[in-house]
């Protein structure tokens, strides 16, 4: 304890000095403490974009099998499926108010919102009625009707959509939240805008009796590897359909985001190891300022362990002082950017601690040589210093 209060007393002497070298350490513990906070808040954004864009459960294609309502049937009658839904899609041509686009037309059931993510923000969905009959009737996201009609709220518009080479007119009546308008804000035209349309009046109009896809959502508690074997199995195997574990798209992507967030975090790691480079300097400036001191210690009995000890646990408080004060300050900043961009804030307890231990353990290091020159000091020689 006493060791502490003197290297407490010690990292006093010049404030300034001390002040600066935890300064240097805050900076770089800042920089790690942002840039993985920024890392994991941005794998829990994309996690949930992706999901919004409905990159979840199992997803059906046909191989020497086409996609009729038979294989729909077959697929929702598998046990670990708690819905399914066709799809067909088509990249064409729409039109309103003398305004074209291109788009993708998507062909759905009325099931399709239990399915996939698809928030109702105007309107109403697709009914079975609509599906029986065939309605000219559409669901459109927001951007869409922002682009074409400038404005959200576009129920009751018309919308003319070619297929098959045809136009054909649909009656708007509901408007979806833009899924993964993160991923629309940053792939700009990569992510396409979208229209639903009752896949029966999609498939009147092109002639087709198939789907291009199935979407499968499981039930709470299934493994989707296992569910993907089993429904494969259900359908004729491998050769007859293909089925997709969309979770692992999204896997990908996190993983990719991982690994960027890593090498990030290690890339401004190598600068709070820099910045421990001034716990040496300042220890260094300290040893030549108290040489008489040290020799007067030495000369009444301490031993040079007492010293090292002494000038170590100098190091350990400055070094860790700029670390906590460095993860605070990181820690302040990420909660005020999630603040101001409306999004929930994630502190990365592990990177901090991480970041607390480095800061700690490289800065006693970088302190190790000046406690061992200072050690090794010979009382005659120390005292004879002015």
């Amino acid at each position: 304890m006493e060791f502490l209060k003197n290297a407490w007393r010690n990292t006093g002497r010049r404030p300034a000095r001390s002040l600066l070298t935890i300064l240097s350490i805050a900076i770089g513990a800042f920089s790690v403490m942002l840039i993985g906070a920024v890392g994991l808040i941005g794998q829990q954004a994309v996690a949930s974009e992706l999901a919004g864009l409905g990159l979840q459960g199992l997803m059906v294609s046909g191989e020497d099998r086409p996609l009729t309502e038979e294989v729909l049937t077959e697929t929702s009658q598998e046990p670990s499926v708690a819905g399914a839904t066709p799809f067909l899609v088509e990249y064409t041509d729409i039109r309103a108010r003398g305004e074209k686009r291109k788009a993708a037309v998507w062909g759905v059931d009325s099931s399709v919102g239990q399915v996939i993510s698809m928030e109702l923000q105007y309107g109403r969905e697709i009914t079975p009625a609509d599906v029986r009959s065939g309605a000219h009737v559409c669901l459109v996201e927001e951007n869409l009707a922002m682009e074409i009609f400038h404005r959200e709220n576009a129920v009751g518009k018309t919308l003319t959509v070619t297929l098959n080479g045809a136009e054909e007119k649909f009656t708007i009546v509901g408007v979806m939240e833009t899924g993964g308008a993160l991923l629309q804000g940053m792939m700009g035209d990569g992510v396409p805008l979208f229209a639903y349309l009752p896949y029966t009046v999609q498939q009147d109009c092109t002639g087709r009796e198939d789907f291009d896809r199935i979407a499968v959502k499981l039930k709470q508690g299934v493994e989707p590897e296992d569910a993907k074997r089993l429904l494969s199995r259900q359908l004729g195997g491998e050769e007859a359909v293909k089925v997709e574990n969309m979770n692992r798209y999204a896997g990908t992507v996190q993983q990719v985001l991982s690994i960027v967030s890593l090498v990030l975090a290690a890339i401004a790691g190598i600068s709070l190891l820099v910045a421990c480079l001034s716990v040496m300097t300042t220890m260094l400036c300290s040893v030549g300022e108290r040489t008489r001191e040290i020799g007067i210690k030495k000369s009444i009995g301490a031993s040079p362990q007492m010293i090292v000890w002494e000038f170590l646990l100098e190091a350990a408080l400055l070094s860790l002082a700029g670390g906590l004060a460095g993860i605070l300050a990181g820690a302040l900043m990420g909660w005020a950017g999630c603040l101001a961009l409306g999004i929930p804030y994630l502190f990365p307890g592990n990177l901090a601690l991480a970041c607390a231990l480095v800061s700690l353990l490289a800065g006693t290091a970088f302190g190790a040589y000046p406690a061992r020159k200072a050690a090794k000091l010979k009382p005659a020689d120390a005292l004879r210093t002015e």
